[in-house]
């Protein structure tokens, strides 16, 4: 009950009741309209408070519907076990439900795509903040009637890609692309007409930004990673990125000080990683390697 114990007023005892702090003595107001932040709890039988079931799920973007209907569960008991009769009958209206919920053909779409989002940035390890914000992208472009005739699966796979350079986490198109079970060549056509058509502005990705992620999957520490960002704005300074893609110039680096400080990590790990071909990342680490006279 915050820090305050007693009423200024005249001492007395205060206490939290709708909402409100308040002196039991004098009915003096000392704080109002509190949220409570701790989990919203309900049991309703002994098995329901063994559990700590939630009432409800918070609202989420990343939802069609924000997470904000009702939904009848997938359980075959209420109390007691359901009877074959009325367990087909709740599967006709759990089905009848879901169709409710998607009455048009733009909300069974962006449902679909959202729901594709979910799969994708689970298999990524995509963090929250970035999902909700591609989940922003999408609706967005569902709104403003982007979609139709395009792959959701580019489109979905394209407003990651967007929301991972909003937040210089960028994922390259090859991972994406992957992801997606679509080209990357659909994939890239994709981000161009969602970053024209919503006049978005994105930063040209950094070489560092991608560095973090490659020195966590491969194992490397802080070090190597402080060493690796070193070699890259030298390389910078040298004018040696211009032209080249960036996470081939940051999949290089990596190679080029795991190799100097003498850590066990191949060509090939760093290409399946980074997405960058063995041959690319050869062909770059030499050029650093002998402009820099590393």
């Amino acid at each position: 009950m915050n820090d305050v114990e007693r009423c200024s007023e005249c001492g007395g005892k205060l206490i939290s009741e709708d909402n409100e702090v308040r002196c039991e003595s004098c009915g003096l107001v000392v704080d109002e309209e509190l949220i409570d932040s701790g989990p919203d709890w309900r049991a309703f039988s002994y098995d329901d408070e063994k559990e700590k079931s939630h009432v409800g799920l918070p609202s989420s973007v990343t939802k069609h519907d924000k997470g904000l209907s009702t939904e009848i569960g997938f359980k075959d008991r209420y109390g007691k076990e359901l009877s074959p009769e009325k367990k087909s009958q709740f599967n006709r209206l759990r089905r009848l439900q879901l169709q409710s919920r998607r009455s048009s053909g733009k909300e069974r779409s962006l449902s679909t795509g959202l729901q594709e989002m979910h799969r994708m940035v689970s298999q990524l390890n995509i963090s929250k903040d970035v999902h909700e914000v591609a989940a922003v992208f999408y609706k967005t472009a569902s709104d403003k009637g982007l979609m139709k005739g395009r792959s959701i699966e580019a489109m979905v796979a394209a407003t990651i890609y967007i929301a991972s350079r909003f937040y210089e986490l960028p994922r390259t198109l090859e991972e994406l692309s992957d992801a997606a079970r679509v080209s990357k060549k659909e994939v890239a056509r994709a981000e161009r007409y969602l970053v024209d058509e919503l006049d978005i502005n994105l930063k040209p990705a950094s070489p560092v930004d991608y560095v973090p992620r490659f020195v966590s999957e491969l194992g490397l520490g802080k070090e190597v990673e402080n060493r690796i960002v070193e070699v890259i704005e030298l390389a910078s300074e040298r004018s040696l990125l211009s032209g080249r893609s960036p996470v081939s110039i940051a999949a290089a680096a990596t190679y080029l000080v795991a190799k100097i400080m003498d850590k066990k990590v191949t060509q090939s790990s760093i290409s399946e990683v980074s997405g960058v071909s063995e041959v690319t990342i050869r062909n770059r680490y030499q050029e650093i390697e002998e402009e820099m006279d590393l």
